[in-house]
């Protein structure tokens, strides 16, 4: 039985400009840290094989420092063979690392889009020796339209007792319809993975992962042959535009009685930092319940019933939500994210994204006192064409009725 590990889109080095220098630094280390987490379990599992589907690293943005941590974390596993397929952010070319680094023996890189093939004899955990064939290309630009991997390309046939895995960047054909770059990347189909006679299709490109699903096609000899495929995903999420565990693909590949591929998989949840989000729209909620307290105890049962809708994992101390508020809102209250935070611990932390509006000021507008002329002044600004004014003048209509009420 043959185990290996497939990653894709570590992109180490992200430069974070939206963040602040400092946080930025710890950004790019939680990046390093997982990626070393990954290849520690490679050391303590025994795993024989890993699979770098593309985006390793940002080419741009790659430091001396990442370079080594890379050479010594593949040196560190030289039973484990390292099959890298470039992608389109660490594309080949001759200034890149790939090509300029001197990596260890067991670290093999595609360096061709002409599709190749490494040859390899790797030892299962019995030290039983298998024959293995994985095929692959590599971006070599950063943008390589509609590159079509496999048109036109057949391979030889597939011998008994040998698994034939295929590994790159790409975007697989009507497996994301909502993707518009799609065009912008090479292409793969589905039919054109199963004709080749792949047992695994080791794939990356697209940051959330959809499964692995499977191929089936009726050959000469009228025996099914499966091919399976499936993205990685990112290994670790860098955001909140990457909600959800992220992490790798952990596998086996067999041959059963009749020489038929037999295959297995699970996820490999790698960093501990967990990015979700919610949301929850305050008219959905009966006026009474619009309170403090009765808005954060709605807002714990949302966050109950997605866990319990498995739309997202229950929330640790190494969560990360983004809460996102919606609706109406009395003018006098305001959510207060540490009340919010500590009324759905444990959790790493709450970033609140306040996005109601104010509601009932007919009783602002009518009071002759200095609560009535504060609205006033906002009164333009609250139905400004400017979201963003909006929101603003939202907030300082909150901020000022408390004022107002601690008097």
């Amino acid at each position: 039985m043959l185990r290996f590990l497939h990653c894709a889109d570590a992109h180490l080095d992200t430069p974070f400009t939206m963040e602040d220098l400092e946080q930025a630094d710890v950004r790019r280390a939680e990046l390093r840290n997982a990626f070393s987490s990954m290849m520690l379990y490679i050391r303590q599992n025994g795993v024989r094989l890993l699979l770098i589907a593309g985006d390793l690293f940002s080419h741009a943005f790659l430091t001396k420092e990442t370079t080594a941590l890379l050479r010594r974390e593949f040196a560190s596993v030289p039973d484990c063979h390292i099959i890298i397929a470039p992608g389109s952010h660490d594309f080949y070319a001759e200034d890149s690392v790939y090509q300029t680094t001197a990596f260890s023996e067991n670290v093999h890189i595609f360096k061709s889009e002409v599709p190749s093939c490494f040859s390899l004899t790797v030892p299962d955990e019995n030290g039983t020796d298998i024959p293995l064939e994985v095929w692959g290309f590599a971006n070599v630009s950063p943008d390589m339209n509609g590159y079509e991997v496999l048109a036109g390309r057949k391979l030889r046939e597939k011998q008994p007792g040998v698994h034939r895995i295929f590994v790159g960047h790409a975007a697989l054909a009507g497996s994301r319809s909502e993707d518009p770059c799609a065009a912008q990347a090479p292409v793969l189909t589905k039919e054109q993975l199963a004709a080749a006679g792949f047992d695994y299709c080791a794939l990356g490109r697209y940051h959330t992962s959809d499964g692995i699903r499977r191929i089936d096609v009726t050959t000469t000899a009228q025996k099914t042959r499966t091919t399976y495929f499936g993205y990685a995903g990112c290994l670790v999420g860098r955001g909140f535009s990457e909600p959800g565990p992220r992490g790798a693909v952990c596998g086996t590949l067999d041959f059963d009685a009749n020489g038929d591929t037999v295959f297995s998989v699970r996820r490999l949840r790698i960093a501990r930092r967990r990015y979700e989000c919610l949301e929850l729209d305050l008219d959905s909620l009966p006026d009474a319940q619009k309170t403090d307290a009765g808005i954060t105890s709605a807002i714990a049962d949302a966050l109950a019933a997605a866990v319990a809708a498995k739309k997202m994992a229950a929330p640790d101390r190494d969560t990360a939500l983004r809460l996102t508020v919606t609706g109406t809102l009395g003018a006098e209250l305001l959510l207060s994210e540490k009340t919010i935070a500590a009324a759905l611990a444990p959790l790493g932390s709450l970033t609140l994204i306040d996005k109601t509006t104010p509601g009932k000021t007919d009783v602002l507008a009518a009071d002759p006192t200095l609560r009535g002329a504060y609205y006033h002044a906002l009164a333009d600004r609250l139905q400004a064409d400017d979201p963003t004014l909006r929101e603003t003048a939202a907030l300082a209509l909150r901020l000022g009725m408390q004022a107002f009420k601690q008097e």
